[in-house]
C-alpha cells in the first residue's frame, strides 16, 4: 500500500514538472518579435500604469543584435523622439520581454547639461529641484558642464531577459527603477547613476560583473534576493534611504570600498563566497548582517561606524577586519552566537578598541563564542582585548545569578540557595566595581592609591594622636599638615583615575567606601573608648616582639620595629654574623 502511494506521489510530481515546463514553453512561444509598426503603435497609444502615461513593449522580442542594425538604430531613434517630444513624463515597460544584443539605455534618456542656463524648459520645476540636488550641478557661468542623460518616467524591467550587454552608466532617473526577477547574461553598467525614487532589483540575476560604483540611491534600495555570480561593484555608492541585500548571494569577488550608507542597511542571511571589501565606507546608522556567511576574508578597514553592528548567528570562515574602524560611543557589535568555522577563521582589530565594543545580551547559550573570541585575541597577542571580554563575560555572570535571584522560590530560600547567589553576586560585583575583574590597570591603580592613603593615615593618627586629657599628647603642627596634603592628595590622584577608567564610578567609590569605613572605624572607636597604655611619644604601637616578627598586613607593609633591644642582636647572631660582637 505505501509503495502505492509513493508511485502516485512520485507520477503527481512529474507530471506537475511537465505542466510547469509546457506552460514555461508556451509563454515564450507567446512573445512575438517586437516590429517598426508595432513599436511606432505601441509610442502613439501609451498606456496609464500607476498614474503614469508607459510605453507598453511588455512580453516582446525585441531584437538589438549587430545582425539587425536598421531595427536597432530606428528602435532607439524613435523612442527618443516620442521621450524627448513629451510634455509629461512617459516611463516605459518591458515587463518579461527578451532583449537580444546590447541595451544602451542611456540612449532613452534627455541629452541635459547640468547647468542653470542650459536646463530644458521640458522639465517641470519640481524635477529641475531634483536636477539642482547633484554635485556636478553647476550655477556659476564659465565653469564646464557636464551633461547627463535624464529618463523622466519609471523603468520596468520586470521579468526582462538581457542577453547582452546593458549600459545604464551616467543616467538620473527621476522615477522609480523595477528589476524584479529580471536576468542578466552579460556585463551591466550602471556606473554614476543615480535614483531619484526607489531601485527595486529584487531577485535579480547578474551573470557577468554588475558595476554600480559611484552611484546614487535616494529612494529605498531593496536588492533582496539577488544573485551575483560576476564581481558586483559598488565602489563609492551613496544610499540615502533603507537599504535591503537581505538572503542575497555573492558568488565573486564585492567591492563596497568608500560606499556611504545614511539609514538602516540590512545584509541578513546573505551568502558571501569570496572576498568582501567595506574599507573607508561609512555606516550611520546601523548595519545588520544577521545569519550571514563568509566564506573568505571581509575588510572593514577605516571604517565608519555610528550606530549597531549585528553580528548575531554569522558565521565566519576567513578573516573579518576591523583594522583601524572607527566606533561612536553608542555602537557595539552585537556577537552572540557568532560561529568562527574554521582554523583561519579570525576577528581582528586595533588592541584595547576591538574587545570595548564586542557585546554580548547574555551569557547562556554563549560560552563557546567568549571561548572562541578569548583564544582569538590572545592567538593575536591582544591581551587588553581578550580580558575585556574576561571582563564582559563575567558582568554577564552578574546579570544571570540577578536574574537567578529574582526567579527563586520559597522552597530554595529556606534551602539557602539564595544565600549562596547572594554572596557570589556580592563578590563578583566587588571584582568588577573595584577592578573590571582584574583587567583594568588604571581603575586598580586607583582604588589601590585610596586604600594606601586611607589606611597610612589612619595608622598615623592611632599612632600619634595619643590623648586629650589629662594633658594633650598630640602630633606636631608639621606632621598634621603635611600627612593631611599627603593623604588628600592621594586621594585625589586615585578618584581621577577611578572616573577616567570607570564605567560607573560613583558607584565604584560608593563600595569602596563600604569597604574601607565601617569595620575600620568601629575597630578605632573601641580602641579609644578601651584607652591608651603609654604615653611616650618616641614609642610607637606599631612594633612587634620576635613571637610577631612576620606580620604582614594585605594593603600596606608597615616597618618591624623591635620592642626589645636584646631582640636585634639575638636576631644578628643567629643569622651568622657575630663576629666582633663580645
Amino acid at each position: 500500500m505505501i509503495n502505492k502511494w509513493l508511485k502516485l506521489t512520485i507520477i503527481s510530481w512529474v507530471f506537475a514538472l511537465i505542466l510547469l515546463f509546457t506552460f514555461s514553453a508556451l509563454a515564450v512561444s507567446e512573445k512575438i518579435p517586437l516590429t517598426i509598426s508595432i513599436l511606432q503603435e505601441r509610442l502613439n497609444t501609451p498606456i496609464l500604469s500607476e498614474g503614469v502615461s508607459t510605453i507598453d513593449l511588455r512580453s516582446f522580442v525585441i531584437d538589438l543584435t549587430s545582425e539587425n542594425t536598421v531595427f536597432r538604430e530606428q528602435f532607439y531613434q524613435l523612442l527618443q523622439e516620442r521621450i524627448n517630444r513629451s510634455k509629461q513624463p512617459l516611463g516605459l515597460d518591458l515587463t518579461e520581454s527578451l532583449i537580444q544584443g546590447d541595451f544602451i539605455a542611456s540612449k532613452l534618456g534627455i541629452l541635459t547639461p547640468l547647468s542653470q542656463a542650459a536646463l530644458p524648459q521640458l522639465f517641470t520645476s519640481g524635477e529641475q529641484e531634483e536636477l539642482k540636488q547633484d554635485k556636478r550641478f553647476l550655477s556659476e557661468p564659465g565653469e564646464q558642464i557636464t551633461s547627463v542623460r535624464v529618463v523622466r518616467g519609471p523603468l520596468i524591467l520586470n521579468r526582462a531577459v538581457f542577453t547582452g550587454k546593458t549600459d545604464f552608466a551616467k543616467t538620473i532617473f527621476l522615477q522609480r527603477v523595477e528589476a524584479i526577477e529580471t536576468t542578466f547574461f552579460q556585463q551591466t553598467n550602471w556606473f554614476e547613476s543615480r535614483f531619484g525614487r526607489t531601485a527595486d532589483f529584487s531577485k535579480a540575476l547578474f551573470e557577468q560583473e554588475a558595476n554600480f560604483s559611484s552611484s546614487i540611491v535616494f529612494g529605498g534600495a531593496k536588492f533582496r534576493q539577488i544573485r551575483f555570480l560576476g564581481i558586483a561593484n559598488f565602489t563609492g555608492s551613496y544610499f540615502q534611504s533603507e537599504t535591503s541585500f537581505s538572503r542575497s548571494e555573492f558568488s565573486h569577488f564585492a567591492n563596497f570600498t568608500l560606499s556611504q550608507f545614511f539609514k538602516n542597511v540590512d545584509f541578513n542571511q546573505v551568502s558571501w563566497r569570496d572576498r568582501v571589501l567595506f574599507s573607508k565606507s561609512h555606516f550611520y546608522q546601523s548595519l545588520s548582517l544577521v545569519n550571514s556567511t563568509f566564506e573568505k576574508s571581509v575588510a572593514f578597514r577605516t571604517t565608519r561606524f555610528a550606530g549597531i553592528i549585528n553580528l548575531q548567528e554569522t558565521k565566519i570562515l576567513g578573516q573579518m577586519d576591523f583594522s583601524n574602524a572607527l566606533f561612536s560611543p553608542d555602537t557595539y557589535l552585537n556577537v552572540a552566537s557568532i560561529a568562527l568555522d574554521s582554523e583561519q577563521a579570525k576577528i581582528l582589530g586595533d588592541t584595547g578598541a576591538i574587545g570595548r565594543v564586542i557585546s554580548l545580551p547574555k551569557l547562556e547559550g554563549n560560552e563557546t563564542v567568549i571561548r572562541n573570541l578569548i583564544r582569538n585575541f590572545r592567538n593575536l597577542e591582544q591581551i587588553p582585548d581578550a580580558n575585556q571580554i574576561e571582563y564582559t563575560k563575567e558582568r554577564l555572570r552578574i546579570q544571570q545569578i540577578s536574574d537567578r535571584i529574582l526567579d527563586i522560590s520559597s522552597e530554595k530560600i529556606i534551602k539557602l540557595v539564595l544565600f549562596e547567589n547572594i554572596i557570589q553576586w556580592l563578590f563578583l560585583s566587588l571584582l568588577i566595581l573595584l577592578s573590571d575583574y582584574g583587567t583594568n590597570f588604571s581603575l586598580v591603580f586607583g582604588v589601590g592609591i585610596i586604600a594606601i592613603a586611607y589606611f597610612g593615615f589612619l595608622f598615623w593618627f592611632i599612632d600619634r594622636w595619643r590623648r586629650q586629657i589629662p594633658n594633650q599628647i598630640l602630633p606636631n603642627r608639621y606632621d598634621t599638615i603635611y600627612m593631611i596634603s599627603s593623604v588628600i592628595s592621594l586621594i585625589i590622584i586615585g578618584i581621577t583615575n577611578i572616573f577616567k577608567s570607570s564605567e560607573q564610578a560613583w558607584i565604584t567609590i560608593a563600595y569602596l567606601g563600604l569597604l574601607l569605613f565601617p569595620i575600620p572605624l568601629g575597630l578605632v572607636i573601641r580602641l579609644y573608648r578601651r584607652g591608651r597604655y603609654h604615653d611616650l611619644m618616641d614609642s610607637s604601637y606599631l612594633v612587634e616582639d620576635s613571637s610577631m616578627r612576620q606580620l604582614r598586613l594585605l594593603i600596606v607593609r608597615l616597618p618591624v620595629i623591635p620592642e626589645f633591644p636584646f631582640f636585634a642582636i639575638a636576631t644578628y647572631r643567629l643569622n651568622g654574623n657575630d663576629a666582633g660582637i663580645g
